[in-house]
C-alpha cells in the first residue's frame, strides 16, 4: 500500500517573485525578454511586496482591554507597540507601513452633540519613530534622553476614536514610502504606535494593535 502524497507547501511571495523574474527575463518565440528595470518595476507592485517585520499586542481573552488615560500610569501617552530596529539594507526597499488596531473611548461624555462622530474626540493614535535600546547604549548617558526626545518629537496622528463609542471598532491605516515617517527612518530606528488620551474622564481602550512593515523583494536567495 503506497503512502499518501504529502500536501504541497504553498508558495511564498518570494518564491513566486523569483519564478516571475525568471519567466519575464527569458525570451520566447512570441516576445523578447523584458529589461531588468521593467521587471523590477513589476515586482515593486504592492501585491508583490514582502512582509519583513510584524509585531502585535492584544488584551488577554475575557479580560478588560488595555487602557490609556490621562490620569493613568502613562499620563495619556503610551507607546503600546514597536517593531524591531530597522537594518540599513532594508531602508531603501521600504514601501508600506500598515497600522491595524481595534479600540474605543470610554463610551460616554457630557457632549451629546458629538456622540457617534469623530468630533471633539480626545482619544487617538499616533505613529512615529523611537530609537532602539542599542542606539541609546552607544550614546553618552547625558545624551540618551536628548536622542529619544528628538526621535519621538515628530509623530503623525493616525486615527481618533469615535466620540463616546460603546463598541470597539477596527481601523487599518497604510503609510506609503513618500510619507514623512518612512522618509525619516534611519538604521536602528523602530516604528512605534502610541495610544493617546487627554483631559480627565477620557480613556483609550485598546483591544489589539499591530504594525506590519512591507518591503520590495530584492530577489536574494535565502
Amino acid at each position: 500500500m503506497s503512502s499518501p502524497t504529502p500536501d504541497p507547501q504553498p508558495w511564498t511571495t518570494h518564491e513566486a517573485n523569483l519564478t516571475l523574474h525568471q519567466c519575464l527575463s527569458t525570451s520566447t518565440r512570441t516576445r523578447p525578454a523584458l529589461p531588468n528595470e521593467i521587471i523590477l518595476q513589476i515586482l515593486d507592485h504592492p501585491s508583490r511586496l514582502i512582509l519583513v517585520n510584524s509585531v502585535n499586542i492584544s488584551a488577554p481573552a475575557a479580560q478588560e482591554p488595555l487602557q490609556c488615560s490621562s490620569h493613568g500610569p502613562h499620563h495619556g501617552d503610551w507607546r503600546i507597540v514597536a517593531t524591531d530596529p530597522m537594518p540599513a539594507h532594508l531602508i531603501p526597499r521600504l514601501r508600506v507601513l500598515v497600522y491595524s488596531f481595534k479600540s474605543r473611548d470610554q463610551g460616554w461624555s457630557s457632549y451629546p452633540e458629538h456622540h457617534g462622530t469623530y468630533d471633539a474626540s480626545w482619544t487617538w493614535f499616533e505613529a512615529g519613530l523611537t530609537p532602539s535600546e542599542e542606539q541609546n547604549s552607544r550614546t553618552e548617558e547625558s545624551r540618551q534622553q536628548e536622542l529619544r526626545g528628538k526621535k519621538e518629537q515628530d509623530r503623525y496622528e493616525l486615527q481618533r476614536n469615535r466620540h463616546a463609542g460603546r463598541k470597539p471598532e477596527d481601523y487599518r491605516i497604510e503609510l506609503y514610502r513618500d510619507h514623512k515617517l518612512l522618509l525619516r527612518v534611519e538604521e536602528g530606528d523602530q516604528f512605534a504606535l502610541w495610544a493617546r488620551a487627554m483631559f480627565p474622564g477620557w480613556a483609550n481602550s485598546v483591544y489589539y494593535a499591530r504594525i506590519d512593515v512591507w518591503c520590495v523583494d530584492d530577489l536574494a536567495k535565502g
